[in-house]
């Protein structure tokens, strides 16, 4: 029990910078912080003794709210706050039953405002589709006029300079199907909270796509051990990308990759080595786009980009060891499941 006096509390409520209301049992207003008066532009005697549907935006939200509330519950999620001059906020709120002596007195709000983040989230989303648009659509048009060019050129050394052109072009479409394709999953996982995940089911899943994409490449792994990690279903996406980066930039004739799992006794590596040409020492950061080059040279592609940002998401470690003479090893770490 804290030895804080009352007036320490009242405090806390009153300087603290987000919305927040205090209710009745009956959901009628019975005090709000300085924050909530800003932000709603009511004075304090206009909410004060008022239905708490006055600031409410969302008829049926707040049913859900009112329902969970009063079921003894917490309730949290987005919700659209309604200022006096009638303008809709949304955000994030949550809202808790006051309980003293095993009795509820009322009930607590607070509302974090996320409209700036909606509006860079729905502007964003809209310049990624002109861009994904407009750059398709320009793309199209170099190929096309590309391949008239190269059907009318008779000098080989002009038609060499065409073919270069072709694979960059093909490659910079690839490129940017391939960084739609992981920021949708990307976007898509926001809401997904982590859970656990047997790691030689996704592991194993991993590898038999590359297997079958990379017919020109061999895979060598022993059984993995059936463990599970705190991770969510963008897993397995990772370990694609992973096993695909290293086959894609090994310069080697006869590319091999060795797959091998470190279980320990509260965690578990994942190592995928490769005979390439392996990366400079101080060059970690880069591959994994944590850092620029320059201006005109970033990360060495977006799949280790990702790999790193998920990884992260689930308090893991992603790293390339630096000290072999060749070839290269990622190595990742992810946690294993606790036992209670």
């Amino acid at each position: 029990m804290s030895d804080l006096d009352l007036g320490v509390y009242e405090e806390a409520f009153r300087s603290i910078d987000a919305p927040a209301l205090i209710t009745d049992t009956d959901l009628l207003i019975r005090d709000v912080n300085e924050a909530g008066l800003s932000f709603t532009g009511y004075e304090s005697d206009e909410l004060l003794g008022s239905s708490a549907t006055l600031i409410a935006g969302d008829e049926e939200i707040y049913a859900e709210i009112v329902e969970t509330v009063l079921e003894g519950t917490v309730w949290s999620g987005d919700f659209e706050l309604r200022t006096k001059d009638g303008n809709g906020v949304f955000g994030r709120g949550s809202v808790a039953p006051l309980v003293l002596d095993g009795e509820t007195r009322g009930y607590v709000a607070i509302f974090i405002d996320t409209t700036k983040q909606r509006r860079y989230e729905n502007t964003a989303e809209v310049l990624n589709r002109l861009l994904r648009h407009d750059l398709r659509n320009e793309l199209n048009v170099a190929y096309g006029n590309l391949q008239n060019a190269q059907s009318r050129i008779d000098d080989d050394e002009t038609a060499a300079y065409l073919d270069q052109v072709n694979g960059a072009l093909t490659r910079l479409i690839g490129k940017s199907e391939r960084a739609h394709n992981l920021g949708e999953l990307l976007e898509g996982s926001y809401e997904a909270e982590n859970h656990l995940v047997r790691l030689d089911y996704v592991l194993h899943e991993a590898v038999v796509e590359a297997i079958e994409t990379f017919d020109g490449a061999e895979f060598r792994f022993e059984a993995f051990p059936a463990v599970r990690v705190v991770a969510d279903d963008l897993l397995a996406t990772v370990f694609t990308v992973v096993l695909e980066n290293s086959v894609v930039h090994n310069d080697a004739s006869a590319p091999v990759v060795d797959i091998e799992v470190e279980e320990r006794e509260e965690d578990v590596i994942v190592r995928v080595r490769d005979n390439g040409p392996g990366i400079r020492e101080g060059e970690e950061d880069l591959i994994f786009g944590r850092e620029e080059r320059d201006q005109l040279h970033h990360g060495s592609g977006i799949s280790l980009f990702f790999a790193d940002n998920v990884i992260k998401s689930y308090d893991g470690d992603i790293r390339v060891d630096t000290d072999e003479t060749e070839g290269a090893t990622v190595e990742i770490r992810l946690d294993k499941a606790r036992s209670d």
